[in-house]
């Protein structure tokens, strides 16, 4: 049997069949309906398409940005190794974020202040090492990101707990600015791993 072919029964059909197997073996362990786990959430609940559609945007832009990020890293079409291992970096904080979004860990499993606390450090991290080559791809959409995110976090953390009362309105406060702060972060790294992948044909 051919390598290539080994490598796409592994990778896409022996792998996502053990991930769906453990995850329904896992869910019945805890007394879950497997029906409630391979169905969609708005189908299993009965809510209309809108709900949870911000929630679910953020989490696609997540995932995209991470997709692009760590296929350009891992392409081996980057010879510069330390743009690659900025994509790389930029890439697995990218999927962390996503994951935290997706399965709300700093709501629910996670406390939150660790969880703020090393995005924080990776962030300020790349900031520091990789600051040239943020200011030679696009320093705009970063900053704004990181600005961004960070006011969501402070509305999340503090100015909900100053003003209680007004609940909703911090909350779409909070969720305006992580929105626009995924956005600007999807295009700084989709602009980092398109700048970074043109250089190889130049």
């Amino acid at each position: 049997m051919k390598k290539s072919t080994l490598i796409f029964l592994s990778s896409s059909i022996i792998a996502p069949l053990f991930i769906y197997l453990s995850i329904i073996g896992l869910s019945s362990s805890f007394g879950i309906e497997s029906t409630l786990v391979i169905r969609d959430l708005a189908q299993t609940c009965g809510y209309p398409i809108g709900v949870g559609l911000i929630s679910n945007l953020g989490v696609l832009m997540w995932s995209a940005s991470a997709s692009i990020t760590l296929f350009s890293s891992l392409s081996g079409l980057i010879e510069n190794r330390e743009n690659s291992n900025f994509l790389l970096t930029g890439g697995i904080l990218t999927l962390i974020l996503c994951f935290d979004d997706f399965f709300l860990l700093h709501d629910k499993y996670i406390g939150p202040d660790f969880l703020y606390i090393t995005y924080s450090t990776i962030g300020i991290y790349i900031l520091i090492k990789y600051r040239q080559t943020i200011l030679n791809i696009d320093f705009l959409p970063f900053i704004i990101a990181v600005f961004s995110l960070s006011l969501s976090i402070i509305f999340d953390r503090y100015i909900q707990e100053i003003f209680p009362k007004n609940y909703i309105n911090i909350q779409l406060f909070e969720e305006g600015f992580k929105f626009i702060g995924i956005a600007c972060w999807m295009t700084f790294w989709c602009k980092a791993s398109i700048k970074n992948l043109r250089s190889k044909t130049h």
